[in-house]
């Protein structure tokens, strides 16, 4: 069986230091940042750089917003972690405020491409823009005013080194703050059933170091933002190709890779009818994950576009009474256990038990249709 080993830097020639006359430009605009905002991206995950980021935002209060490939740079539990975006239109009001109002910007490991288009060159004449990259950025998406092209845990190390004498309490007032209060309650869960009860109730139940995936869909939206990582790749998802039925198939990777966490995969009902076949895979390799299936017949993402666009619902709603999939009779037709929930205090009980378990647990959460309106 196969099990997790240190990853290999993609780019085998990624220098160390940028020249010092950049760096000594990076310097000068830090120390004199009254305002700075880091964001962070899927470069600093695969260069192990969350250590040297948190350290850095810690040394010179400086907020973090990490984009959802690069969730967990930073434990999202922290004051100064924003937490991830780029998929949530909802949070985007949130954040892109304090955007504009921050003097500069500190792009670390960022590509554009994991980001909705209002995230194109989102920056003012008036701000300075870092970007420190592991290779030159020419996708023209954004302007960087100082481009530092070297390793992002040693180019944080030697900014660190003159810009300590910074006194970090000054900088920003309450507003990094106030975006991430109005983030958890623009997320929070409400008092009805639906998958807000089931992204927290799960969150409340399984360990911490849980390792998490979501394919396409509206459930992985919301689950980003609502589920906290403490690590980097604690969460697995879709990239930009927003792919369907990927997440059983990733939860089975991240458990034969490290076969001592707990996994958890979230996927649509319609995800899970398109990738069934991956049940007896799990079962062949003995791999007791647990799988939530947002149930409510439909393809909510799409159905919610054709809405908002004013398109007649066409080819995007089945199932219904007595017509759906019966997913606990799968899972057991494939070697695992099923159980179906309508309610928080079933979804944490089956939940607890599907951590006992020595085969899968699929877990069938019936939500009611239209439930992720106004949800992100």
């Amino acid at each position: 069986m196969a099990t997790e080993a240190p990853f290999a830097r993609i780019w085998a020639t990624v220098p160390g230091l940028p020249p010092e006359a950049g760096l000594a430009e990076a310097r000068s605009a830090l120390e004199g940042a009254k305002r700075p905002l880091a964001i962070a991206g899927v470069d600093a995950v695969n260069e192990h750089a969350g250590p040297a980021i948190t350290e850095f935002c810690r040394a010179h209060n400086i907020p973090l917003i990490t984009t959802y490939k690069g969730k967990g740079l930073m434990p999202e539990v922290h004051p100064l972690c924003l937490g991830a975006a780029g998929l949530s239109p909802k949070a985007d009001r949130i954040l892109m405020p304090l955007i504009v109002e921050a003097d500069t910007i500190l792009l670390l490991g960022y590509d554009p491409i994991e980001m909705r288009i209002g995230w194109r060159n989102p920056f003012g004449p008036h701000q300075t823009v870092i970007e420190i990259s592991p290779t030159r950025r020419d996708h023209a998406m954004h302007r960087a005013d100082v481009p530092l092209i070297g390793g992002i845990g040693v180019t944080l190390d030697a900014l660190n080194h003159k810009a300590l004498n910074h006194k970090a309490p000054t900088r920003w007032a309450k507003e990094p703050d106030a975006a991430r209060h109005a983030l958890k309650a623009a997320f929070a869960s409400p008092e009805h059933w639906g998958p807000h009860q089931v992204f927290a109730t799960l969150r409340a139940v399984m360990p911490a170091e849980t390792i998490i995936t979501a394919d396409s869909g509206a459930h992985r939206i919301l689950v980003s933002q609502m589920w906290d990582c403490p690590t980097p790749r604690g969460m697995l998802q879709s990239s930009g190709l927003c792919t369907m039925a990927c997440a059983v198939p990733l939860a089975a990777g991240a458990k034969l890779g490290r076969p001592s966490a707990p996994v958890l995969a979230f996927v649509g009902d319609a995800g899970m009818e398109m990738g069934a076949g991956e049940l007896a895979s799990l079962t062949a390799h003995g791999l007791p994950i647990v799988i939530c299936v947002l149930v409510d017949d439909s393809l909510s993402l799409i159905e919610m576009k054709q809405r908002s666009s004013q398109r007649p619902n066409l080819g995007v709603d089945f199932g219904g009474v007595g017509l759906g999939t019966d997913f606990v009779g799968l899972a057991q037709a494939f070697g695992g256990h099923g159980v179906a929930v309508t309610d928080r205090t079933t979804l944490a009980d089956a939940a607890r038990a599907a951590l006992t378990q020595d085969r899968f647990t699929l877990i069938a959460a019936k939500i009611p249709r239209r439930a992720y309106d106004d949800a992100f």
